[in-house]
């Protein structure tokens, strides 16, 4: 299925985007309630696997950027 790495490609994460934009269209469609379950446990595993590699989906529509790179935030009160 996929060369194993110790790191998930870019290229891999983009792909992997697309797909779970592509489930956006089922919103419309007939489903059993089986089926929608099993179509939402795997949305949310692929959702996982962008996430775990530090990035979110972009939905803008107006940005040519699949991904966006998830900002840690920084302590409000240091020691320093």
């Amino acid at each position: 299925m996929s060369n194993l790495a110790n790191k998930t490609e870019y290229k891999a994460l983009t792909l992997i985007a697309q797909m779970i934009k592509q489930f956006e269209k089922l919103h419309y469609l007939d489903m059993t309630k089986e089926d929608d379950q099993d179509a939402t446990k795997a949305r949310n595993l692929l959702e996982s696997i962008i996430h775990t590699n530090g990035y979110k989906i972009n939905y803008d529509r107006n940005s040519k950027k699949t991904l966006l790179k998830i900002e840690l935030c920084k302590p409000i009160f240091s020691d320093k």
